[in-house]
């Protein structure tokens, strides 16, 4: 039979083949990509938990440097200068040297809202890792513009500064003895009696007249949450809002008015639990006293501990549970997170 008549052999694919194999390929990639996608958040988290240790551990250089905790908020002066944020003050016990070599304390506004801001080449250019949380989606700086007196010295029309995932608690708006009786109050009214009894409170007013100890923290460094993690948007299903304690003007590197002012910044006094989005009316806390612990971490966020421990603390944990491990001082047996 002349050549040419017989069909030459088959290769390749047929189309009905290439469709199964294609389709068995999406089937794998939809099993693994939830796993690669965990195992991407378990080491976001790591590192996030990392970076509280820093944290933790650079608070208590300062304690044995200055037998202090870093004070929470500091008091402005009479001429409106304010302080610089507790954060600032972790910077020399965390290989941040060339900061604070750069950085003027005195005669200085930190906020520069007021007055002049010889830091605010610093504050635009500096950027601590330490303080971001990989897993956060938020912004890590805002954009502000320098008033006149700042310009004078040289700034730009504006700068960015950088904003911390991680906020020191202050105290509690609620008093945890008075919980025992009404575990479930309205936290949405009312007022906050309690405020100073946190670790990072804030100094000068009513309630604090210096630097918190570790000997001022009676119920135990390991009873008593110091620094919470701040880390993602405030989302009541209307507004999707940046909520953090130190959104606002100065970032991370200012501290607020502090003593009684309605506003601090960069600490937080714990009234809503982790993660709370309902709040009454659409209202998010903003950036004064009550701002959220909250993060991208699923089912709560973390917690640096006084004894320098970091923990996960469920966003289904006992309110009461959190307050008394919010207060340094309550005298009430704390469970765990």
């Amino acid at each position: 039979m002349p050549r040419g008549r017989f069909a030459p052999a088959r290769t390749g694919f047929t189309l009905v083949e290439l469709l199964v194999v294609i389709a068995i390929i999406g089937v794998l990639v939809g099993l693994l990509l939830p796993a690669v996608q965990a195992a991407r958040e378990a080491a976001r988290r790591m590192q996030c938990s990392n970076n509280l240790k820093q944290v933790g551990l650079a608070i208590h250089n300062y304690h044995d440097t200055y037998q202090c905790i870093p004070p929470g908020v500091l008091p402005q002066d009479t001429n409106f200068q304010r302080q610089a944020s507790w954060i600032v003050r972790t910077f020399p016990f965390m290989e941040q040297n060339t900061i604070i070599n750069n950085a003027v304390f005195v005669g200085t506004d930190w906020s520069g809202q007021d007055r002049a801001d010889y830091n605010w080449e610093l504050k635009n250019t500096a950027t601590v890792e330490t303080y971001t949380c990989p897993s956060s989606d938020m912004p890590l700086t805002r954009t502000e513009s320098p008033n006149s007196a700042t310009q004078a010295l040289g700034a730009p029309s504006t700068i960015e500064v950088q904003i911390a995932c991680y906020a020191g608690i202050a105290g509690t708006y609620l008093d945890p003895r008075d919980m025992v009786s009404n575990p479930t109050p309205n936290v949405s009214t009312g007022y906050g009696l309690a405020t100073f009894n946190g670790v990072m409170a804030s100094v000068g007013g009513s309630g604090q007249s210096g630097a918190v100890r570790f000997a001022s923290i009676t119920d135990g460094t390991s009873n008593t949450i110091c620094v919470a993690e701040q880390s993602s948007y405030f989302d009541d299903g209307t507004n999707r809002v940046d909520c953090r304690a130190g959104n606002h003007a100065g970032g991370m590197w200012h501290g607020g008015p502090g003593g009684d002012a309605d506003w601090w910044l960069n600490v937080s006094v714990l009234r809503y639990p982790i993660n709370w989005d309902l709040a009454a009316s659409n209202y998010c806390p903003g950036y004064q006293k009550h701002t959220i612990t909250r993060s991208n971490h699923p089912g709560g966020a973390q917690v640096l501990l006084s004894d320098g421990s970091v923990q996960f603390a469920a966003e289904t944990v006992d309110f009461t549970l959190l307050n008394t491990l919010s207060s340094r001082n309550d005298g009430m047996v704390a469970g765990s997170l």
